[in-house]
Protein backbone atom coordinates (compact mmCIF):
# COMPACT_ATOMS: atom_id res chain seq x y z
CA UNK A 1 0.00 0.00 0.00
CA UNK A 2 2.69 2.48 0.99
CA UNK A 3 4.72 1.90 -2.15
CA UNK A 4 1.67 2.35 -4.38
CA UNK A 5 0.90 5.69 -2.79
CA UNK A 6 4.50 6.92 -2.73
CA UNK A 7 4.60 6.55 -6.52
CA UNK A 8 1.73 9.01 -6.95
CA UNK A 9 2.35 12.67 -7.65
CA UNK A 10 -0.56 15.04 -7.13
CA UNK A 11 -0.59 18.00 -9.49
CA UNK A 12 -2.20 20.43 -7.07
CA UNK A 13 -2.46 23.28 -9.54
CA UNK A 14 -4.23 21.11 -12.09
CA UNK A 15 -6.55 19.64 -9.47
CA UNK A 16 -7.36 23.15 -8.21
CA UNK A 17 -8.30 24.26 -11.71
CA UNK A 18 -10.42 21.18 -12.43
CA UNK A 19 -12.19 21.39 -9.10
CA UNK A 20 -12.91 25.09 -9.58
CA UNK A 21 -14.48 24.29 -12.96
CA UNK A 22 -16.68 21.62 -11.40
CA UNK A 23 -17.82 23.98 -8.65
CA UNK A 24 -18.49 26.73 -11.17
CA UNK A 25 -20.49 24.67 -13.65
CA UNK A 26 -22.44 22.92 -10.88
CA UNK A 27 -23.16 26.35 -9.31
CA UNK A 28 -22.13 25.36 -5.78
CA UNK A 29 -22.23 28.06 -3.09
CA UNK A 30 -19.26 26.69 -1.16
CA UNK A 31 -17.36 23.45 -0.65
CA UNK A 32 -14.30 21.81 0.88
CA UNK A 33 -12.66 18.75 -0.68
CA UNK A 34 -9.84 16.55 0.51
CA UNK A 35 -7.93 13.43 -0.49
CA UNK A 36 -5.47 11.45 1.58
CA UNK A 37 -3.93 8.13 2.49
CA UNK A 38 -3.50 6.14 5.69
CA UNK A 39 0.26 6.60 5.67
CA UNK A 40 0.50 10.21 4.49
CA UNK A 41 -2.65 11.83 5.88
CA UNK A 42 -4.12 14.63 3.76
CA UNK A 43 -2.27 15.00 0.49
CA UNK A 44 -4.71 17.41 -1.14
CA UNK A 45 -7.26 19.87 0.20
CA UNK A 46 -9.15 22.77 -1.31
CA UNK A 47 -11.80 25.26 -0.20
CA UNK A 48 -13.97 27.02 -2.78
CA UNK A 49 -16.80 29.53 -2.69
CA UNK A 50 -18.58 31.16 0.21
CA UNK A 51 -19.20 30.11 3.77
CA UNK A 52 -22.21 32.42 3.72
CA UNK A 53 -23.47 34.06 0.52
CA UNK A 54 -25.06 36.95 2.41
CA UNK A 55 -21.94 37.99 4.31
CA UNK A 56 -19.60 37.01 1.45
CA UNK A 57 -17.24 35.26 3.84
CA UNK A 58 -14.81 33.04 1.93
CA UNK A 59 -14.72 29.31 2.61
CA UNK A 60 -11.69 27.95 4.51
CA UNK A 61 -10.36 24.38 4.50
CA UNK A 62 -10.97 23.94 8.24
CA UNK A 63 -14.56 25.24 8.18
CA UNK A 64 -17.21 23.12 9.90
CA UNK A 65 -20.13 21.56 7.99
CA UNK A 66 -23.26 19.61 8.88
CA UNK A 67 -22.58 15.99 7.86
CA UNK A 68 -26.18 14.77 7.62
CA UNK A 69 -26.28 10.98 7.09
CA UNK A 70 -22.51 10.51 7.25
CA UNK A 71 -23.40 10.48 10.97
CA UNK A 72 -24.72 6.95 10.47
CA UNK A 73 -21.17 5.59 10.17
CA UNK A 74 -20.62 6.72 13.76
CA UNK A 75 -23.81 4.94 14.78
CA UNK A 76 -22.75 1.73 13.03
CA UNK A 77 -19.26 1.78 14.53
CA UNK A 78 -20.73 2.38 18.01
CA UNK A 79 -23.14 -0.56 17.71
CA UNK A 80 -20.34 -2.86 16.53
CA UNK A 81 -18.13 -1.77 19.44
CA UNK A 82 -20.93 -2.69 21.84
CA UNK A 83 -21.39 -6.00 20.00
CA UNK A 84 -17.65 -6.74 20.40
CA UNK A 85 -18.05 -6.14 24.14
CA UNK A 86 -20.83 -8.72 24.29
CA UNK A 87 -23.53 -6.18 25.11
CA UNK A 88 -25.79 -7.02 22.17
CA UNK A 89 -26.47 -9.70 19.59
CA UNK A 90 -26.89 -8.52 16.00
CA UNK A 91 -29.45 -11.27 15.36
CA UNK A 92 -31.55 -10.37 18.41
CA UNK A 93 -34.82 -8.44 17.95
CA UNK A 94 -34.19 -4.83 18.85
CA UNK A 95 -37.21 -4.75 21.17
CA UNK A 96 -35.33 -7.17 23.43
CA UNK A 97 -33.19 -4.15 24.32
CA UNK A 98 -35.90 -1.48 23.93
CA UNK A 99 -39.05 -3.14 25.36
CA UNK A 100 -40.84 0.22 25.48
CA UNK A 101 -40.70 0.64 21.68
CA UNK A 102 -44.10 0.45 19.98
CA UNK A 103 -45.24 0.56 16.33
CA UNK A 104 -48.53 0.09 14.55
CA UNK A 105 -47.21 -3.16 13.10
CA UNK A 106 -46.70 -6.40 15.08
CA UNK A 107 -43.78 -7.31 12.80
CA UNK A 108 -41.69 -4.84 14.79
CA UNK A 109 -40.99 -7.79 17.10
CA UNK A 110 -39.06 -9.51 14.28
CA UNK A 111 -36.66 -6.66 13.45
CA UNK A 112 -33.06 -7.43 14.38
CA UNK A 113 -30.16 -5.10 15.09
CA UNK A 114 -28.44 -6.29 11.90
CA UNK A 115 -31.48 -5.44 9.79
CA UNK A 116 -31.58 -1.89 11.17
CA UNK A 117 -27.86 -1.40 10.48
CA UNK A 118 -28.31 -2.54 6.88
CA UNK A 119 -31.64 -0.81 6.10
CA UNK A 120 -33.22 -4.21 5.44
CA UNK A 121 -35.82 -4.17 8.23
CA UNK A 122 -38.66 -2.75 6.12
CA UNK A 123 -38.77 0.24 8.49
CA UNK A 124 -40.29 3.36 6.87
CA UNK A 125 -38.55 6.73 6.83
CA UNK A 126 -39.03 9.84 8.92
CA UNK A 127 -41.70 12.17 7.55
CA UNK A 128 -40.97 15.38 9.47
CA UNK A 129 -37.55 16.23 10.91
CA UNK A 130 -38.75 19.33 12.71
CA UNK A 131 -35.90 21.59 11.63
CA UNK A 132 -38.21 24.56 12.30
CA UNK A 133 -38.86 23.45 15.90
CA UNK A 134 -35.67 21.77 17.15
CA UNK A 135 -35.52 20.02 20.51
CA UNK A 136 -32.26 19.97 22.44
CA UNK A 137 -32.88 18.15 25.72
CA UNK A 138 -31.74 14.63 26.65
CA UNK A 139 -35.21 13.13 26.16
CA UNK A 140 -35.78 14.41 22.61
CA UNK A 141 -34.84 11.13 20.90
CA UNK A 142 -37.01 9.04 23.23
CA UNK A 143 -39.96 11.39 22.70
CA UNK A 144 -39.67 11.01 18.94
CA UNK A 145 -39.57 7.22 19.18
CA UNK A 146 -42.69 7.34 21.35
CA UNK A 147 -44.42 9.82 19.04
CA UNK A 148 -47.51 9.25 16.93
CA UNK A 149 -45.38 9.07 13.78
CA UNK A 150 -43.55 5.98 15.06
CA UNK A 151 -46.49 4.49 16.99
CA UNK A 152 -48.67 4.50 13.86
CA UNK A 153 -45.96 3.48 11.37
CA UNK A 154 -46.19 0.26 9.42
CA UNK A 155 -43.37 -1.70 7.83
CA UNK A 156 -42.91 -1.58 4.06
CA UNK A 157 -42.48 -5.35 4.03
CA UNK A 158 -41.66 -8.15 6.42
CA UNK A 159 -38.17 -8.19 7.98
CA UNK A 160 -35.88 -10.91 6.71
CA UNK A 161 -36.59 -10.38 3.00
CA UNK A 162 -33.13 -8.79 2.53
CA UNK A 163 -34.69 -5.87 0.66
CA UNK A 164 -33.20 -2.40 0.97
CA UNK A 165 -35.21 0.66 2.04
CA UNK A 166 -33.30 3.59 3.48
CA UNK A 167 -34.68 4.48 6.91
CA UNK A 168 -33.62 7.34 9.15
CA UNK A 169 -36.26 6.11 11.60
CA UNK A 170 -34.32 2.86 11.90
CA UNK A 171 -31.16 4.74 12.81
CA UNK A 172 -32.98 6.78 15.47
CA UNK A 173 -33.85 3.41 17.02
CA UNK A 174 -30.18 2.39 16.86
CA UNK A 175 -29.26 5.60 18.67
CA UNK A 176 -31.67 4.65 21.44
CA UNK A 177 -30.13 1.16 21.47
CA UNK A 178 -26.64 2.65 22.00
CA UNK A 179 -27.97 4.70 24.91
CA UNK A 180 -29.71 1.69 26.47
CA UNK A 181 -26.65 -0.56 26.19
CA UNK A 182 -24.10 2.03 27.32
CA UNK A 183 -26.08 3.75 30.05
CA UNK A 184 -25.32 7.21 28.65
CA UNK A 185 -26.88 9.30 25.91
CA UNK A 186 -26.13 8.46 22.30
CA UNK A 187 -24.16 11.71 21.92
CA UNK A 188 -22.16 11.08 25.09
CA UNK A 189 -21.21 7.58 23.94
CA UNK A 190 -19.95 8.80 20.55
CA UNK A 191 -18.03 11.65 22.18
CA UNK A 192 -16.42 9.35 24.76
CA UNK A 193 -15.67 6.31 22.61
CA UNK A 194 -15.02 7.79 19.15
CA UNK A 195 -14.49 11.54 18.97
CA UNK A 196 -12.22 12.00 21.99
CA UNK A 197 -10.01 8.93 21.39
CA UNK A 198 -9.43 10.07 17.80
CA UNK A 199 -8.76 13.69 18.77
CA UNK A 200 -11.71 14.93 16.72
CA UNK A 201 -11.82 18.23 18.61
CA UNK A 202 -13.79 20.09 15.94
CA UNK A 203 -16.62 17.54 15.94
CA UNK A 204 -19.85 17.28 17.89
CA UNK A 205 -23.34 15.83 17.61
CA UNK A 206 -24.72 18.61 19.81
CA UNK A 207 -24.75 21.33 17.19
CA UNK A 208 -27.01 23.56 19.29
CA UNK A 209 -24.02 24.11 21.59
CA UNK A 210 -22.05 25.70 18.76
CA UNK A 211 -22.16 29.32 17.67
CA UNK A 212 -23.90 28.84 14.32
CA UNK A 213 -22.30 32.02 13.00
CA UNK A 214 -18.94 30.27 13.24
CA UNK A 215 -19.87 27.34 10.98
CA UNK A 216 -21.00 27.11 7.37
CA UNK A 217 -24.46 28.45 6.65
CA UNK A 218 -26.93 26.17 4.82
CA UNK A 219 -28.05 27.27 1.35
CA UNK A 220 -30.76 26.31 -1.13
CA UNK A 221 -31.75 27.51 -4.60
CA UNK A 222 -34.95 29.50 -4.89
CA UNK A 223 -37.47 29.27 -7.74
CA UNK A 224 -35.25 31.56 -9.82
CA UNK A 225 -32.26 29.21 -9.30
CA UNK A 226 -30.53 31.80 -7.14
CA UNK A 227 -28.53 30.61 -4.12
CA UNK A 228 -30.06 31.86 -0.86
CA UNK A 229 -29.84 30.97 2.81
CA UNK A 230 -31.97 28.01 3.87
CA UNK A 231 -34.88 28.95 6.15
CA UNK A 232 -33.70 26.67 8.99
CA UNK A 233 -30.49 25.02 10.14
CA UNK A 234 -30.99 21.22 9.92
CA UNK A 235 -30.60 20.33 13.60
CA UNK A 236 -33.00 18.55 15.93
CA UNK A 237 -31.74 16.30 18.72
CA UNK A 238 -34.78 14.08 18.13
CA UNK A 239 -32.96 12.97 14.96
CA UNK A 240 -29.39 13.01 16.28
CA UNK A 241 -28.43 9.44 15.28
CA UNK A 242 -29.48 9.88 11.66
CA UNK A 243 -27.92 13.23 10.88
CA UNK A 244 -26.53 15.72 13.40
CA UNK A 245 -22.73 15.39 13.30
CA UNK A 246 -20.93 18.66 12.55
CA UNK A 247 -17.23 18.45 11.74
CA UNK A 248 -14.53 19.50 9.29
CA UNK A 249 -12.10 17.96 6.82
CA UNK A 250 -9.28 17.65 9.35
CA UNK A 251 -11.39 15.58 11.71
CA UNK A 252 -12.80 13.45 8.91
CA UNK A 253 -9.21 12.66 7.96
CA UNK A 254 -8.74 11.23 11.46
CA UNK A 255 -11.95 9.22 11.07
CA UNK A 256 -10.81 7.83 7.72
CA UNK A 257 -7.30 6.90 8.88
CA UNK A 258 -8.72 5.13 11.96
CA UNK A 259 -10.83 2.86 9.75
CA UNK A 260 -8.11 2.33 7.16
CA UNK A 261 -5.77 1.27 9.98
CA UNK A 262 -8.60 -0.71 11.61
CA UNK A 263 -8.06 0.82 15.04
CA UNK A 264 -11.69 1.20 16.17
CA UNK A 265 -12.81 -2.40 15.66
CA UNK A 266 -11.23 -5.83 15.39
CA UNK A 267 -10.04 -7.00 11.98
CA UNK A 268 -12.75 -9.67 11.87
CA UNK A 269 -15.40 -7.09 12.77
CA UNK A 270 -14.35 -4.89 9.86
CA UNK A 271 -14.68 -7.87 7.53
CA UNK A 272 -18.22 -8.39 8.81
CA UNK A 273 -19.05 -4.66 8.65
CA UNK A 274 -17.93 -4.51 5.01
CA UNK A 275 -19.83 -7.62 3.90
CA UNK A 276 -22.77 -6.81 1.64
CA UNK A 277 -26.25 -7.39 3.03
CA UNK A 278 -28.43 -6.23 0.12
CA UNK A 279 -28.39 -4.36 -3.18
CA UNK A 280 -29.42 -0.70 -3.38
CA UNK A 281 -32.04 -0.67 -6.18
CA UNK A 282 -31.49 2.83 -7.60
CA UNK A 283 -27.73 2.59 -8.21
CA UNK A 284 -26.61 -1.03 -7.82
CA UNK A 285 -24.40 -0.28 -4.84
CA UNK A 286 -24.40 -2.68 -1.90
CA UNK A 287 -25.36 -1.89 1.66
CA UNK A 288 -23.21 -3.44 4.36
CA UNK A 289 -23.48 -2.74 8.11
CA UNK A 290 -23.97 1.03 7.94
CA UNK A 291 -21.35 1.32 5.15
CA UNK A 292 -22.25 1.49 1.47
CA UNK A 293 -20.03 -0.42 -0.95
CA UNK A 294 -19.37 0.61 -4.53
CA UNK A 295 -16.88 -0.22 -7.26
CA UNK A 296 -14.92 2.18 -9.41
CA UNK A 297 -12.20 1.45 -11.93
CA UNK A 298 -11.54 -2.00 -10.49
CA UNK A 299 -11.43 -0.94 -6.83
CA UNK A 300 -13.91 -1.36 -3.99
CA UNK A 301 -14.78 1.69 -1.87
CA UNK A 302 -16.82 1.97 1.32
CA UNK A 303 -18.52 5.12 2.50
CA UNK A 304 -21.65 7.16 2.98
CA UNK A 305 -23.44 10.17 1.55
CA UNK A 306 -25.11 12.91 3.55
CA UNK A 307 -28.12 14.97 2.44
CA UNK A 308 -30.10 17.49 4.47
CA UNK A 309 -31.64 20.90 3.85
CA UNK A 310 -28.74 23.17 2.95
CA UNK A 311 -25.92 20.60 3.03
CA UNK A 312 -24.38 17.66 1.18
CA UNK A 313 -21.46 15.44 2.25
CA UNK A 314 -19.65 12.49 0.67
CA UNK A 315 -17.10 10.31 2.51
CA UNK A 316 -15.35 7.27 1.00
CA UNK A 317 -12.38 5.02 1.78
CA UNK A 318 -10.60 2.40 -0.31
CA UNK A 319 -8.88 -0.01 2.12
CA UNK A 320 -7.09 -1.83 -0.70
CA UNK A 321 -4.83 1.18 -1.35
CA UNK A 322 -5.28 3.06 1.92
CA UNK A 323 -7.11 5.94 0.23
CA UNK A 324 -9.83 8.30 1.46
CA UNK A 325 -11.72 11.32 0.18
CA UNK A 326 -14.22 13.69 1.68
CA UNK A 327 -16.29 16.48 0.14
CA UNK A 328 -18.67 18.82 1.96
CA UNK A 329 -20.90 21.49 0.41
CA UNK A 330 -23.25 24.00 2.00
CA UNK A 331 -25.94 23.70 -0.68
CA UNK A 332 -28.90 21.37 -1.08
CA UNK A 333 -28.45 19.10 -4.09
CA UNK A 334 -24.74 19.80 -4.59
CA UNK A 335 -23.29 16.81 -6.56
CA UNK A 336 -20.66 15.89 -3.98
CA UNK A 337 -20.67 12.18 -4.85
CA UNK A 338 -19.87 13.05 -8.45
CA UNK A 339 -16.93 15.08 -7.15
CA UNK A 340 -15.63 12.29 -4.89
CA UNK A 341 -15.75 9.92 -7.86
CA UNK A 342 -13.81 12.44 -9.93
CA UNK A 343 -11.21 12.85 -7.18
CA UNK A 344 -10.65 9.09 -7.09
CA UNK A 345 -10.18 9.00 -10.86
CA UNK A 346 -7.63 11.83 -10.67
CA UNK A 347 -5.84 10.05 -7.86
CA UNK A 348 -5.60 6.78 -9.78
CA UNK A 349 -4.37 8.62 -12.87
CA UNK A 350 -1.61 10.24 -10.79
CA UNK A 351 0.03 6.84 -10.42
CA UNK A 352 1.02 6.75 -14.08
CA UNK A 353 3.44 9.69 -13.73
Amino acid sequence: MTQQNENRRIDKEQWDQQLAKLAYFEDISGMVAGVGTADQGLIYSKALGKKNVETGEEMQVDDVFHMASVTKLFVGTSVLQLWERGLCDLEEPVISYLPWLRMGDPRLAQITVRQLLSHTSGMPDVRDYGWDRPETDDLALRRYLESEEVAQARLLWSPGESRFAYSNMGYEILGALIAALSGVSFETYVERELLKPLGMKDSTLLTFQRDLSQICAPHVKNQDKQIVLAPHYPYNRAHGPSSTLTTNLGDMKKWAVAHLNRTLLKESTYEMAWTEQATVPNNGEKICLSWFRREQEGYVLYGHEGTDDGFRASFWICPEIGYFSHVSANLSGAPVKKITRQLFSWYLASGSR
